[in-house]
């Protein structure tokens, strides 16, 4: 697998760089970041030009991370590193030459295991912890005040279901449950204090066997998710989902008893043609119209990338080959920069 990536590394890193008045090297930093659970790489891939796929690389110290952010304006990317339990920053990231190895400019202390999603506004960053035996089967939310030289912890939250992916988005955080086909919704979280802490509300996503990943585009108003499905049975049973007008079909959904978003509103990406088995995480790409997926399973870790899927009959299920596909052992969490 490390000869595979880096020979692609050499296949496809052309990238656009610029002179700085010290002669530093800034490289054209991609669109989406990737974390890997088994090799110690944060990797970028560049989508902002479908004909010409750029995948640049830097080496860290941990080789067991899953959650990924990264502040732009800052050039700060910010890793949940489940070797160490802690929050890495990785400050001036363009300053450093592709496959070069970098050293955290600041770190957290070790608050939590078995991390999961990690989402940011910039200023503060959460982080969800799974329950587990290391933990004494906690589910944990924790925030954090982030730089690029500190990171300090702010709050612990702690609730009462199982925990995956996360995304804060304004005031609101969406969480999914994990081990069911629920998404939770805690409405103006950043007011939370410390302790227990419940979502405002749970919305079932009809269709769904076992979320993992979500993203959602105000922008858009779309909501992707996706379903690991049963990760037992060995098959490739796993999906992608998409919920267009999300708001509107969530206060719909929340006005009725069952509180169900029905698989009718949803368009669905599965089938032998998807190779999805094991989608961990998603995001949407809205200038290439693609929907980009961590997809732990097949190969070991692939990184996926579907066109949006055009309805044209009644049907809202759709059996679709990835646009393009490259293995990423590993590969466990995105965020995608645009």
């Amino acid at each position: 697998m490390a000869k595979t990536l880096s020979y692609l590394l050499l296949l496809f890193l052309i990238v656009s760089c610029e002179p700085t008045k010290d002669d530093t090297i800034i490289i054209d930093l991609g669109k989406v970041f990737v974390s890997s659970n088994t090799q110690s790489r944060i990797g970028i891939f560049n989508f902002s030009d479908l004909d010409n796929k750029v995948l640049i690389q830097y080496e860290t110290t941990t080789d067991d991370a899953e959650g990924i952010y990264y502040d732009n304006t800052r050039d700060i990317v910010y890793q949940a590193d489940r070797e160490n339990n802690r929050i890495n920053a990785y400050n001036r990231l363009s300053t450093n030459e592709a496959s070069s190895g970098i050293l955290p400019s600041a770190i957290s202390t070790s608050d939590f295991s078995n991390s999961r999603g990690l989402t940011s506004d910039k200023n503060i960053a959460i982080v969800a912890q799974d329950a587990s035996e290391e933990n004494g089967q906690q589910n944990a939310l924790l925030m954090y005040d982030i730089s690029a030289n500190e990171i300090i912890l702010r709050n612990q939250f702690t609730v009462d279901f199982a925990l995956w992916d996360i995304q804060l988005v304004g005031n609101t955080l969406y969480a999914v449950q994990d081990g069911t086909d629920s998404l939770a919704v805690f409405n103006n979280f950043l007011a939370n204090s410390d302790g227990q802490v419940a979502p405002d509300f749970k919305i079932r996503i009809e269709g769904i066997v076992r979320t993992h990943g979500l993203y959602y585009s105000l922008t858009e108003d779309l909501m992707v998710m996706t379903d690991i499905g049963d990760p037992a049975s060995g098959i490739r049973d796993g999906q992608i989902v998409l919920i267009e007008d999300f708001n509107l079909k969530l206060s719909a959904a929340l006005q009725e008893p069952e509180k169900t978003i029905s698989s009718t509103d949803m368009l669905f990406i599965n089938g032998a043609n998807t190779t999805l088995q094991n989608p961990v995480d998603v995001v949407y790409h809205s200038t290439a119209n693609r929907i980009i997926v961590a997809e732990r399973a097949t190969n070991g870790g692939m990184l996926l990338a579907f066109e949006y899927p055009e309805q044209v009959d009644n049907s809202n299920i759709f059996d679709s080959t990835p646009s393009y596909s490259v293995s990423y052992d590993g590969i466990s969490n995105l965020y995608i920069n645009q």
